[in-house]
């Protein structure tokens, strides 16, 4: 459902920037009819300039968390890198559309602005649609209980005996369960949770303060994990990587390391 609203979010927003373009004319288009039919052409090609974008920025944005590189910047130059196979296969499916454009000088320059477009777009999605949840959660009620049934046969997760902690309150009904872990991404923390996570506009030390009296630690400059989302057994591996019960791998910070096995959070 989550990602069924973020896509909405983007289709939506392709509207506006249909008009807009089609309402400047660039690479000499403005000379193609008049404004509906330029909005209308504009629309066709930024949809089929989205088909092909959005899974890229997916697969740039799996490698950043894969690499633990930083996620602003390899995305952004991922995007820009993969503008030039994408005139390519521009080139061979939208040969009408190529000729609008004049050719591979214009070509170029509109995969470029597409992939850059399509990434902003993803980017306000994501936080229009966390602003969304957080102005539902506010004005619509409170959050569903803490404690839920465990799937799979796991035990359920009761950091504080089923009592809310005051970071649950500001995520959506949506979300069920304890808060297993929070991870910061740039302005904003994703709330992990056994069923899934949230995003949510606050910094990472605001969010641990709000997480009260749950055992858990800092393991990384970017995660938090409660205590009671160990898996059981498991150890830090060759990647100083955790497991944690919804089956995510928290990082372990180098310098960190001691200082959570010392404190018990960690087994030796």
């Amino acid at each position: 459902m989550k990602r069924l609203r973020r896509v909405l979010l983007e289709l939506w927003a392709m509207l506006p920037v249909a008009v807009v373009v089609g309402f400047l004319g660039p690479f000499g288009t403005y000379l193609s009819g008049d404004f509906l039919l330029r909005a209308g052409r504009w629309w066709i090609m930024l949809m089929g300039a989205y088909i092909l974008a959005r899974p890229t920025l997916i697969a740039w944005r799996a490698i950043a968390r894969a690499t633990r590189l930083p996620r602003g910047s390899l995305v952004f130059w991922g995007m820009v890198a993969s503008s030039f196979p994408m005139a390519l296969i521009w080139r061979l499916v939208g040969r009408d559309e190529v000729r609008l454009l004049g050719g591979y000088a214009g070509l170029l320059p509109f995969t470029l602005l597409c992939c850059l477009l399509v990434m902003t777009i993803a980017w306000w999605a994501e936080r229009a649609d966390a602003h969304l949840l957080r102005y539902y959660d506010e004005h619509m009620g409170p959050a569903s209980p803490f404690v839920s049934p465990s799937t799979d046969g796991a035990p359920p997760l009761t950091p504080m005996a089923g009592k809310q902690v005051r970071l649950h309150q500001r995520l959506s009904p949506a979300f069920t369960g304890p808060i297993i872990a929070l991870e910061s991404e740039d302005h904003y923390v994703r709330i992990h949770g056994p069923h899934g996570s949230e995003l949510i506009l606050m910094r990472l030390r605001d969010a641990i303060a709000e997480m009260d009296d749950v055992p858990g630690a800092q393991t990384h400059r970017s995660w938090w994990v409660a205590k009671a989302a160990l898996a059981d057994g498991a150890s830090v591996g060759k990647g100083r990587e955790i497991r944690l019960t919804n089956g995510l791998s928290a990082p372990i910070a180098r310098d960190s390391l001691d200082r959570l096995r010392q404190s018990g959070f960690l087994p030796d």
